[in-house]
């Protein structure tokens, strides 16, 4: 007998699924853990040029792939740079140190998938938290790090 769950068929076509702005980012979610049993999500960024990126992190249990759409994506990967424009796959394993950044002139549209998934919620927390601090960065970065912690992201020498 098969005991597995069912899992519906997830039609997202573009422009659909709920979005929310961070920080200048466009954030669509495309699949939710909620509609794949556990297994995954995927997100869809929208990422302005822009020199920040997100600090050098890793995920205990997660791994993320990246396919970049449009623009092009610059990571660090265990040290190593590589340049993705479109078209390019990047698979994050779980205990790989990385960040990834927009250091071009135009926008960089990608696809990003979690497994498993859940990763999404991170999104809609720090939305959240932004909003109800009246500065950012905010002055107890603690808070940051717990909102981090808690959805699977430490910095490398935690």
């Amino acid at each position: 007998m098969n005991t597995t769950t069912v899992i519906n068929p997830i039609i997202s076509l573009p422009g659909a699924g709920p979005k929310l702005s961070v920080l200048g980012v466009e954030v669509y979610f495309k699949a939710k853990v909620s509609q794949t049993n556990g297994l995954w999500s995927m997100i869809e960024y929208h990422l302005p040029p822009s020199p920040m990126s997100p600090p050098l992190h890793y995920h205990k249990e997660m791994q993320e792939i990246f396919y970049v759409l449009e623009g092009q994506l610059q990571f660090t990967l265990e040290g190593e740079i590589i340049n993705a424009p479109a078209g390019s796959l990047v698979m994050i394993p779980a205990g790989a140190v990385h960040t990834f950044r927009n250091g071009s002139d135009q926008l960089a549209k990608f696809q990003v998938w979690f497994s498993p998934g859940g990763f999404e919620q991170y999104f809609l927390d720090m939305q959240e938290l932004i909003a109800s601090e009246p500065t950012w960065p905010p002055q107890d970065m603690s808070i940051v790090f717990a909102l981090l912690a808690k959805h699977d992201t430490f910095p490398p020498e935690h």
